[in-house]
């Protein structure tokens, strides 16, 4: 439910000192729920604030997301916890404009109803206090789910007010190595399951040999575009690795320590690891790509000559 951006809402932005984009009246207790962003990228933050004492009680940021037709919802799921008692839970997220609604999945019998989008493709459902969240179905136009998120791909926070607590999603894994999927035979078979062309780079170790291509699913994304690895083997277990998928990720880098911007071709890139094992990701206007290579000293010097040889997908 939202508020009307009307007197009442201009009470709650001077309370938290910056504009919203809607309020959730409370269930019950004084807490109203008040939503803004921040970005870019675009990150959903959310208020527990009573008008009438002008208390703020506790606020959340939740992770950016990049909602797309192809992983059409992005979000979180955020518990405000009174001492022991968890007192309220939402899911907060983003649609992408091909969605009109979002349908969250529930382990138990009731029958949830679908929450339109607000404002800039918001989407705030409140669940109860002890619902457990299976995934979030993105509504289509024609009133057809369009996509799923998992809950493996939903941050998952908690805070009484002080602190903020939890995990964060799955993510994108685009640095990832082998995971669970299925070899193919070779790239056209591969090309034919996964729906996109396959590129592969045109300069890789010499006498380094390619193995078959392996499909992966999206673990966050069950009905999304499935991720394809090949890798290149050399001595004493170096490899090289690319992983590629549909632009773009629902997920931004993080960013930290070990990691620098690089430029691929033109696009930014992200280089993380150091010494024998580097990991280089990056996007153009239409894939995603992860370069990882292994057990060679001159790991990022190879990553990047690998990732820049990467024909243009376009």
């Amino acid at each position: 439910m939202m508020a009307p951006m009307d007197a009442s809402v201009s009470r709650f932005e001077a309370i938290l000192g910056h504009p919203l984009v809607m309020v959730i009246p409370p269930d019950s207790g004084p807490y109203w729920v008040a939503v803004s962003t921040v970005g870019p990228p675009i990150c959903v933050r959310v208020a527990w604030v009573d008008p009438n004492s002008g208390e703020d009680r506790a606020r959340v940021l939740c992770p950016p997301g990049v909602p797309s037709r192809w992983r059409p919802i992005v979000g979180a799921v955020v518990s405000f916890i009174d001492g022991t008692t968890a007192r309220d839970q939402l899911f907060v997220g983003r649609l992408a404009p091909e969605a009109r609604a979002a349908l969250p999945l529930l382990a138990e019998e009731a029958t949830a109803a679908a929450t339109p989008a607000g404002p800039e493709g918001i989407v705030v459902i409140r669940l109860l206090p002890d619902s457990m969240l299976l995934g979030v179905d993105a509504i289509g136009q024609a009133d057809e789910p369009i996509g799923r998120l998992d809950r493996s791909g939903m941050a998952d926070l908690q805070t009484s007010g002080g602190q903020v607590s939890g995990r964060l999603g799955s993510g994108h894994g685009m640095a990832a190595g082998i995971g669970h999927g299925r070899w193919f035979d070779d790239i056209d078979s591969a090309t034919f399951e996964v729906g996109y062309g396959i590129v592969l780079p045109e300069w890789v170790p010499p006498g380094f040999g390619r193995s078959r291509p392996r499909l992966e699913p999206d673990l966050s994304y069950p009905f999304g575009p499935m991720a394809v690895i090949v890798t290149w083997d050399g001595p004493d277990g170096q490899r090289v690795l690319l992983r590629q998928t549909v632009a773009p990720l629902a997920s931004p880098d993080p960013g930290g320590a070990l990691a620098h911007e690089v430029d691929v071709n033109g696009f930014a890139g992200v280089v993380r690891g150091r010494r024998s094992f580097v990991t280089v990701v990056w996007q153009t206007t239409t894939r995603a790509f992860g370069v990882q290579v292994q057990r060679m000293p001159d790991a990022e010097e190879v990553a990047l000559r690998v990732a820049r040889s990467v024909p243009d997908d376009d």
